[in-house]
């Protein structure tokens, strides 16, 4: 009698165990695969967040901006032991795009995670190599509205720029630049005779102009706005060192409340003037100043044709160049109508304020750099504007980082 053994039950438990072998690698590969996975996300935000704080210190001239952008990358985890991870930093990077540009700093992190299963298939280690390269942008000092002489930073008015009346105007040095977006009339003449000289005009909104009123060889329209309130430079925040005191006709600087300059005043010593008050200047009144800048906190600008002032900016410190400076919380206006015996050089910088100048007489006129929210050019006074920027402040745009993978 035979017995009922069958050597396919030898196949059998064989096949059985490199089934079981196989199931074994296909869940080590989804368990290790998936803490693999997760480690390199985790990598990843390690790296950005080292990357950034190691720029942003650099841009701050930190010495130690090395030494920040190990620290978060170990506060996230990866605090380059050696043996679970390794983490360099360098500016400027060593490969990629943007190696050599000492503008980016560069991380680069490799981890290595011990596998559970993996090792049964002969995988003990699974590694990630991450990188991220952070920009440094530096502070820089830089004309505002573009190097243009004349600058309206309205962002919608009409008229935000307007040339009228019967005298004539002339810029040099630099042209007009209209913020505004009006579509028909952002820059607006309406002249009873006078003609507008200058290189350029250009605006973001429209132009409206009586034939022959203008004798500008460039003029453009649809340009690049400016954002308002102004956001890419850093605006003058002026201090200023105890009271302002008066002696005799002479007014040293410092802070003053009141109607500006005191009465019998016709000097002022050099240095930074903070008013809270207005600025008036009637006929026959005399003002001398050098290397002044003045700092209305509050109040206006209202100064008469018949009176002579000859004022300055500083040539060299914070403000050179900068002449008169309004906050952007000071919306007052500003009214300037000059006389033949006046001149002035530096930045008259308003940012929230109409300015309406009625004349500027004689060829000394402005040796400026005009910005407010709206500019008039009007009266029956002869306008002259010169542009140089040397004479001028120049804004500082914020330091700034930016991550780039």
């Amino acid at each position: 009698m035979k017995g009922n053994y069958s050597p396919e039950r030898g196949q059998v438990l064989v096949i059985i165990v490199f089934a079981m072998f196989g199931l074994i690698g296909i869940a080590g590969l989804a368990i290790d695969g998936s803490r693999a996975f997760t480690d390199r996300r985790q990598a990843q935000n390690a790296a950005d967040t080292a990357a950034l704080a190691a720029a942003l210190a650099n841009v701050r001239n930190n010495v130690d901006w090395a030494t920040m952008g190990m620290d978060r990358a170990a506060s996230n985890g990866y605090d380059n032991d050696g043996t679970t991870n390794t983490v360099t930093i360098h500016n400027p990077p060593i490969n990629g795009l943007y190696s050599g540009d000492t503008e980016y700093v560069q991380i680069i992190i490799t981890s290595n995670i011990e596998t559970l299963l993996g090792r049964i298939v002969g995988i003990e280690q699974m590694s990630n190599t991450v990188q991220a390269v952070a920009r440094v942008i530096p502070s820089v000092n830089t004309e505002i509205g573009f190097g243009n002489a004349m600058v309206g930073l309205a962002p919608s008015d009409c008229k935000a720029i307007k040339f009228q009346g019967s005298a004539n105007a002339t810029i040099t040095g630099g042209g007009l630049f209209v913020n505004s977006d009006c579509a028909d009339a952002a820059f607006f003449n309406n002249s009873a005779g006078g003609t507008l000289t200058a290189p350029s005009l250009t605006a973001v909104g429209g132009i409206t102009y009586k034939e022959g009123a203008l004798n500008v060889p460039s003029i453009e329209t649809g340009a690049e706005a400016i954002a308002y309130p102004p956001n890419d430079i850093v605006l003058p925040n002026i201090a200023c060192s105890g009271a302002a005191t008066v002696a005799g006709d002479t007014m040293s600087p410092g802070n003053y409340s009141g109607t500006f300059p005191p009465a019998g005043v016709t000097t002022l010593e050099s240095g930074a003037y903070c008013v809270d008050g207005d600025f008036k200047m009637n006929a026959s009144d005399v003002l001398v100043g050098h290397d002044v800048v003045i700092s209305m906190e509050t109040g206006g600008i209202t100064w008469n044709g018949g009176a002579e002032i000859k004022l300055d900016a500083p040539e060299t410190g914070p403000y050179t160049g900068l002449l008169i400076s309004f906050p952007i919380t000071n919306s007052s206006g500003i009214s300037i109508n000059g006389n033949s015996d006046s001149a002035f050089a530096g930045t008259i910088l308003a940012p929230a304020s109409d300015i309406d100048i009625a004349g500027t007489g004689g060829a000394g006129g402005f040796n400026s750099q005009v910005i407010g929210y709206t500019v008039e050019l009007s009266g029956t006074s002869d306008i002259s504007i010169n542009y140089n920027d040397a004479q001028n402040w120049d804004a500082t745009t914020p330091p700034s980082i930016e991550l780039i993978h």
